[in-house]
């Protein structure tokens, strides 16, 4: 896709029974790469053995993506709207938003990445950009 993300795309990949919900979004950087991706699934134990078996298909598609790339991955819960996250082979359940910001900045300090208060900045930008153009 390489696409410029906006309010309409974020909306349109993140709404229910749209052709590009299923799947994952790939971001790198500020743009959306490509959504409805299939990722590979983890082969961890570790999610069999999870005790309240909350480990589904979307979660071990992120730790699967996770395990083979430097990828982070998160898992938002349609139903309660509960946080995961997958990094390096670990899958982290049921974080705080504001854990999560921490996460990332930690994560993005140390690689030299966008930061992530860059990043939504910029997206908030577009976004409104986008709705004084009219897009």
């Amino acid at each position: 896709m390489d696409a410029r993300i906006t309010a309409e795309l974020l909306l349109q990949v993140f709404y229910p029974n749209t052709p590009l919900h299923d799947g994952a979004a790939v971001v790198v950087g500020d743009r959306l790469q490509a959504a409805g991706c299939v990722m590979p699934l983890s082969s961890s134990k570790a999610l069999n053995q999870s005790p309240e078996r909350e480990s589904g298909l979307r979660h071990r598609a992120a730790l699967g993506i996770a395990e083979v790339s430097d990828a982070i991955a998160l898992v938002v819960s349609e139903e309660t709207g509960t946080i995961s996250m997958a990094n390096r082979s670990r899958l982290l359940k049921r974080i705080s938003a504001e854990k999560l910001e921490n996460y990332l900045k930690a994560f993005y300090n140390q690689s030299g990445l966008l930061s992530p208060s860059t990043f939504l900045a910029r997206v908030e930008h577009r976004i409104g950009r986008d709705r004084d153009e009219g897009a």
